[in-house]
């Protein structure tokens, strides 16, 4: 179920990419599409509940964008 959250929402996020993005299932991108998904909910808890917390934040937004490119790389260089 995270795994399709993930998916979703990198779809949304890359949308050069969307068309590899729905095509491709396997294990790799599984997992790169859940910690994506737990990555991204994490950061809006984050941004809600601790506004405070900018070093928590920006860390969270790096990690996000971080998975963002793995993904793009993954997919392009298939």
């Amino acid at each position: 179920m995270s795994q399709e959250r993930g998916r979703r929402k990198l779809m949304l996020r890359l949308p050069d990419i969307r068309h590899l993005l729905a095509d491709v299932a396997n294990e790799t991108l599984g997992e790169l599409f859940e910690a994506y998904d737990l990555a991204v909910d994490a950061l809006a808890r984050f941004r809600t509940q601790n506004p405070r917390e900018d070093k928590l934040v920006a860390e969270y937004e790096e990690l996000c964008r971080d998975i963002e490119q793995e993904v793009v790389v993954y997919c392009t260089n298939r």
